[in-house]
Formats: structure tokens, C-alpha cells, sequence
């Protein structure tokens, strides 16, 4: 059987390395696992892929591989890798990123939380003031909100709870309510907006799609706290970048923390740049040196049932 691996990247940590090949034949001895450069070299072979793990796999392609059983992709959201239209193929998107955003997410909290960015302001001026972190409260009083409570907001709250913060999850899925290990409680979208103005961080992690555009409105920001700050991780087309930054221009929300953005990259004149109180990634939330190992642990385990003599 034949898996072909087109995961290069220009992104280092997102790139598929030598010793990823040699432990996925060594673990499946009678997988002949072929390296490809680019999506036109893949495209090219697949007619005699029983696997492919890539970045890119267009719904078209399927009808291209007679012989393929399954399509892996690292990627957790599904604009690049399409499902197969005719359900013969199996697709796997990744879902190990909820610990690497979860902790991304918490060092953004704990930038704002304790005033972090004055820190290094005053570090850079001498500056030695320790009542500057006198108006601190700790998380263990605080309540977040993620709105999105998926795998990765999960993985989120279980970060977030652990330091004692009281989190509310937000689900669109009909039935979704009640409540789970690390919320306090898991709420319908008609219960967002009575949490919303409880919530001391506001953590969106939704998917890209035409269901999330504009989503997130000026009414929204306008029913956080004033104390409050909005974290984004999910997909930038949630809501519109002049009403976040409306909204911390006028002090309707203290900041906020963004990891993903409209256009990307976030282009020179966005005004986000110049405020001190946005924090901003460059797409960044999941990247990590060890992404690929825990990709291939996952491209391991999915293939495990699907190769005939596999332990």
C-alpha cells in the first residue's frame, strides 16, 4: 500500500521532517510512504494512492484516485482539504491543536491580566513600580466566555478552569446545554448575550464560512464589560475589524487579543497596530515545534484499521 506526504510548508514547525517518515514505516512496514514537493506533483501520482496526507485536497481530486481509502490533513479547519462529495473516501482533519491554542490563549489572558505590556514598558524606561499591578484580579474571580466550545474550546476551558476561572461555553449545536468538567455551565446562542455581559474574557473560536461572517456585531462589543477583553482564535471573518476597533478606541472593551484576522497578513494601515492594548499573532496559535509529532501521532492512529496486518 502507498500513502503519498506532500506537507512541506514554508512555515518550519509545519513542515514534515525525515524522522516523521522513518517512524510511519516503522511502525507500518508495509506502507511505501512517497514524498511530493508541491500539489501538482500529487496531483499527478494519484492514481496509485492508497493515502494522502497534505495541506490541499480539492473536492475534484477524489474522482482523479480509484484507489484512494483515505485523506489525512495536520489543518483543523476545512477550507483547503474539502471532504469527499461522493463519501467513498474517508477524510481526517487534525485535532490536536486545542492544547497548543489553549496555551496561546492563556498567555494572551495573563498579558493582559498582569499588565504584562506596562511591564516591559517599564522595564524599557527603569521604571520600578509595583503598585502599577495593584488593580490585578486573579482569574480565579473572573469569568471567561468562549463562544465556539468545540475540541478547541474545550481544550481551552480545561487551561482556563484549572486556574480557577469560571468559563461558560457557547454552542450553536441544538440540545448542547448543561454542563461539563471545566464550565460552569455549556449555553445555547440565545443565551449569549445575558453571559456576554458577565464575562470578563470574551474567547471566539469559530470556523470560517459564510455561518460566522459578521457573526459577532458592534451590539456585541457594545454589551461586554468595559473591564472586558476579547480574544480571537478562530477565523478572522467574524466580525468586521472597524468594530473592534471602534470599540477600543472608545473604551467599550479594555483590549483584546488576536491571533487571526480579515486579511492576513494584517496589512500596514490596519490601525490594530498602533494600540497598545490589541495583542497580535501572526496566525501563530498553533504553532509549536512539535505540530508534526503530534499530526503523525494522529496519521498513525487513523491508519491503524486500515492497513490489513497493522498491530
Amino acid at each position: 500500500m502507498k500513502i503519498y506526504l506532500n506537507l512541506d510548508n514554508p512555515i518550519r514547525a509545519f513542515s514534515l521532517k525525515g524522522e516523521h517518515i522513518d517512524e510511519l514505516t516503522s511502525v507500518f512496514p508495509s506502507l511505501e510512504a512517497v514524498r511530493v514537493h508541491s500539489t501538482e506533483e500529487l496531483f499527478a501520482r494519484l492514481g496509485d494512492a492508497d493515502f494522502v496526507a497534505t495541506w490541499d485536497f480539492p473536492a475534484e481530486l477524489y474522482a482523479r484516485a480509484p484507489a484512494l481509502k483515505a485523506v489525512f490533513t495536520p489543518a483543523a479547519g476545512r477550507e483547503r482539504t474539502a471532504a469527499d462529495p461522493a463519501g467513498r473516501v474517508s477524510t481526517h482533519y487534525g485535532s490536536f491543536h486545542g492544547m497548543l491554542m489553549a496555551e496561546t490563549l492563556l498567555s494572551m489572558i495573563l498579558y493582559f491580566n498582569r499588565r504584562l505590556g506596562l511591564l516591559t514598558e517599564n522595564k524599557r524606561k527603569r521604571v520600578w513600580d509595583p503598585d502599577a499591578l495593584s488593580s490585578c484580579r486573579s482569574l480565579s474571580v473572573q469569568r471567561a466566555l468562549i463562544v465556539g466550545y468545540g475540541n478547541i474550546g474545550r481544550a481551552c476551558a480545561r487551561s482556563l478552569a484549572a486556574l480557577g476561572c469560571n468559563v461558560t461555553g457557547v454552542r450553536r449545536t441544538r440540545g448542547s446545554g448543561g454542563k461539563d468538567r471545566n464550565a460552569r455551565a455549556v449555553v445555547g446562542p440565545d443565551e449569549l448575550m445575558p453571559n456576554l455581559e458577565k464575562a470578563d474574557h470574551v474567547v471566539l473560536v469559530l470556523p470560517g464560512g459564510n455561518e460566522t461572517t459578521d457573526i459577532f456585531t458592534r451590539e456585541h462589543f457594545m454589551r461586554m464589560k468595559k473591564s472586558a477583553y476579547l480574544y480571537n482564535l478562530g477565523r478572522g471573518n467574524c466580525f468586521r475589524e472597524e468594530d473592534l476597533v471602534r470599540a477600543i478606541e472608545e473604551r467599550t472593551i479594555a483590549g483584546a487579543g488576536l491571533d487571526v484576522f480579515a486579511a492576513e497578513p494584517l496589512p500596514d494601515a490596519s490601525p490594530l497596530w498602533g494600540m497598545p492594548n490589541a495583542f497580535i499573532m501572526p496566525h501563530a496559535s498553533a504553532i509549536y515545534d512539535d505540530y508534526m509529532d503530534l499530526f503523525l501521532a494522529e496519521l498513525i492512529g487513523g491508519l491503524h484499521g486500515l492497513i490489513p496486518g497493522a498491530d
